[in-house]
């Protein structure tokens, strides 16, 4: 039976109507037996199909048992004379019934040409459908062909002949057009023969990502920055003798296979040398608790506070590792994961058609859509326990878990799976680093550098304006927050219908911290501390790296995410309500955090506060925004990285995947690759994990 269902569709739909076409042949002829011959074809085929529903398997069974009783047993030769316009119509009907039913008869036939994970998609019921009224036409077309003299009736073969090689092709090709219509119509540029000059604007990390790539790849790269300092939000400041960050806590992406360990390594930096593994600790219900650093301890240490849900706990750690891993083999082969239309531009729709196969895992719980409150749902009873597996996702996302994609989600586990780092010296150094690897290679960074507007000239990107200078360059890098973008670029220059879309965008949480320096030592600590109860996030800097704060000291920040609407709540800047509601918010946050860490507020040495409008400030994002754009599974879609501008690209948190370390990224290398050149499909023979 099992090489039954290795025969491919379209051999299998041949033999499926061998049985019509020797009775519509015989019949023809007025020969009887034509019957009694597709009876028994018929009933091998049953015998021998796998699927005993068929709908086509069972119709033509009963249609040719139901024939041989009428012509045999009661003498009439009714099917043998209209063997064409009946057969025809029978199937027409069962056509029709099959759509009927949402269950279209080619659907068996196709379930041989593709893996299991393909049948539940929404896309593969609905070629199948689309297969399914062809033949439906085929066959009442058929039916009408039949009652007309030879040879014209003969047509009726050649067409049956036609469905069956649809059938066959069709799906490959509705791949391709459906993929290629994920790719945003004005975004099929290429900047292959443009020229080697890129400007960059914003030396944020998806902006310095895809600068020192480029750089290493040859390009006359400048990166134009608006702050004195590199990094956007992963910078690092001085206060005294104490050392804070501007908010980067814990970066993912350095495991096996991760997008920044690929790209340090592709720079030439060892990633060992660079990063210390940080410590975490979860605040629930007034419990402590520590998060192992091995994954299958911290998988252990749940078992055992739930002890009742210990098989639900391992079996959704197994599923979330094999989707977790499955997500990044792409980036052995082009250094980051890739969205769909991607894939199939970069590694060929072939490729795309066995991902499913390869990838079965991450492409089930994508394409099922669910949100992590569902997931967790579907997976543990517990309160306590769904409330300890979201706290991480919507911290890093600024999502609440039924607005959280899974797929959203999945990274963030990843800090479980293969850890959270921290840049030795802080996070200033990882910035410092790549841009050390952009002017090693030959580029420039300017900061102190706002960029007034985009310079477009017929639908193509021709430099950029920086007070009275101009800066030319066939190829922009915009590692700005997209609802900028208007403004940078001019309404007149954008099409109406991106314009709509990004008016349309709305703004990630933003954030309040404090920072302190502390004359008093925090070491027993763990470095990273989450407190559901306060709704406030701890990160002792010294803890990951003793520089950072003088002998017996601490540096530590307190974070608390806020909507976007608290930007509204500090008034402007420099006036005394500003000043006051910060002054109060930051004492707010230092009695929680003292009631979790005692003694420290009559320990403060060097006190520091962001509100919102300071994030605004030192990044432009709109109100202070710390992912970029709203990152819940309802909110308008990120803007692809390529513009309806030629030549000017998006990078960032505004884009694939979303903001964070790790996604801006992912985002850097594709931009990077886009306009240095995907890797040829005849270097990747061999390279598929």
């Amino acid at each position: 039976m099992k090489r039954i269902d290795r025969v491919p569709g379209g051999v299998w739909i041949t033999l499926l109507f061998t049985p019509w076409i020797i009775y519509w042949i015989l019949c023809s002829f007025d020969v009887d037996i034509g019957i009694l011959l597709a009876l028994l074809l018929s009933t091998i085929i049953y015998t021998i199909s796998t699927d005993k529903k068929s709908i086509m398997t069972l119709t033509t069974l009963i249609y040719f048992i139901l024939a041989s009783i009428l012509r045999f047993i009661f003498r009439s030769r009714f099917l043998v004379e209209f063997s064409g316009p009946v057969g025809y119509g029978v199937l027409f009907i069962m056509c029709i019934l099959s759509l009927i039913f949402k269950r279209p008869y080619t659907y068996e036939v196709s379930k041989r040409d593709y893996p299991e994970i393909y049948w539940s998609s929404p896309e593969f019921l609905r070629i199948n459908i689309f297969i399914t009224a062809i033949w439906s036409l085929v066959f009442i077309i058929n039916a009408f062909l039949t009652l007309l003299p030879p040879p014209i009736r003969y047509a009726s073969n050649a067409l049956i002949f036609v469905g069956v090689f649809l059938s066959a092709i069709f799906p490959k090709v509705y791949l391709r057009w459906s993929v290629r219509s994920l790719t945003p119509p004005y975004a099929r540029w290429s900047v292959g023969s443009e020229g080697r000059d890129v400007i960059i604007v914003g030396a944020g990390i998806g902006g310095l990502v895809c600068g020192s790539l480029l750089a290493k790849r040859g390009y006359n790269v400048l990166v134009l920055e608006q702050h004195q300092r590199v990094g956007g939000y992963c910078t690092s400041f001085r206060r005294g003798d104490f050392t804070f960050d501007g908010g980067v806590e814990s970066i993912s992406g350095l495991g096996p296979n991760g997008p920044l360990r690929w790209l340090l390594m592709e720079l030439g930096y060892n990633p060992e040398e660079l990063f210390v593994r940080t410590r975490e600790a979860l605040i629930i219900g007034g419990e402590w608790i520590d998060i192992p650093e091995d994954f299958n301890d911290f998988i252990d240490m749940l078992c055992e506070r739930y002890p009742g849900e210990a098989d639900s706990i391992r079996g959704f750690f197994s599923e979330v590792e094999r989707a977790y891993r499955e997500m990044y083999r792409e980036v052995e082969i082009v250094g980051s994961p890739l969205p769909p239309s991607l894939i199939a531009e970069v590694l060929g729709v072939e490729y795309l058609l066995r991902y499913p196969a390869e990838h079965p895992t991450f492409y089930k719980l994508l394409s099922s859509g669910v949100t992590l409150s569902e997931i967790l749902n579907r997976y543990f009873r517990d309160e306590g326990l769904k409330t300890l597996l979201s706290l991480l996702p919507s911290a890093y996302l600024g999502t609440k878990p039924g607005e959280t994609a899974l797929s959203s989600a999945l990274p963030i586990y990843g800090y479980y799976i293969d850890g959270g780092y921290y840049p030795r010296g802080g996070s200033q150094r990882l910035a410092d680093l790549l841009a050390e690897a952009v002017e090693r290679y030959g580029g420039r960074i300017l900061t102190g550098r706002k960029v007034d507007s985009i310079i477009v000239e017929r639908g193509k990107v021709k430099g950029v304006e920086v007070g009275e200078r101009i800066f030319e360059a066939p190829i922009v890098v915009l590692n700005v927050n997209a609802m900028n973008l208007i403004h940078l670029i001019g309404e007149g220059n954008l099409p109406r219908y991106y314009v709509s879309h990004l008016k349309s965008l709305k703004p990630s949480v933003t954030a309040f911290m404090v920072y302190l320096g502390l004359d008093m030592d925090l070491s027993p600590y763990p470095a990273l501390i989450k407190s559901v109860d306060d709704g406030i996030g701890i990160i002792i800097n010294s803890n990951l790296d003793p520089n950072l704060a003088p002998e017996g000291c601490s540096s530590l920040s307190i974070v608390k995410l806020l909507p976007p609407e608290a930007y509204e709540e500090f008034g402007e800047r420099g006036t005394r309500e500003y000043r006051e509601r910060k002054r109060a918010f930051a004492q707010e946050l230092i009695e929680k955090a003292d009631n979790l860490l005692p003694g420290i507020k009559q320990h403060i040495l060097i006190q520091d506060a962001a509100t919102p409008k300071t994030f605004e400030r030192y990044t432009l994002n709109p109100r202070g925004a710390i992912y970029g754009l709203d990152q819940s599974k309802d909110a308008p879609e990120r803007p692809y990285f390529k513009t309806p501008i030629k030549g000017l690209y998006l990078t960032g948190a505004s884009t694939f995947p979303g903001g964070g370390i790790e996604a801006v990224t992912i985002s850097g290398i594709i931009a990077a690759n886009d306009i240095s050149g995907w890797p040829k499909r005849g270097q990747l023979k061999g390279r598929v994990l």
